[in-house]
């Protein structure tokens, strides 16, 4: 099973997460920020897994792919740490 992490936990990042275990993957969800209680509730409702108020690199760094919400720039240190690691 491939493992998707998403970066960023509001609006479009949940539905990426969603849309993701609903097609077979292993989903991970890491914002930097503090989670909107109502993206929260949607996380667990799916069972997904999450953390918030950082980003644990040994969980991030060993996904097959990485899906970014637009808002976090490209510069993000992990952003940098992914990209130098080859996970697309």
């Amino acid at each position: 099973m491939k493992r998707i992490v998403v970066l960023g936990a509001a609006e479009s990042g949940v539905g990426a997460a969603v849309l993701a275990q609903k097609k077979g993957f292993d989903v991970f969800v890491s914002d930097m920020g503090e989670i909107k209680p109502h993206y929260k509730e949607m996380l667990e409702k799916h069972g997904l897994e999450w953390e918030e108020k950082q980003h644990s690199e040994e969980k991030i760094l060993n996904a097959d792919e990485v899906i970014k919400s637009p808002g976090i720039p490209d510069t993000a240190p992990m952003v940098v740490k992914i990209k130098e690691a080859g996970i697309p």
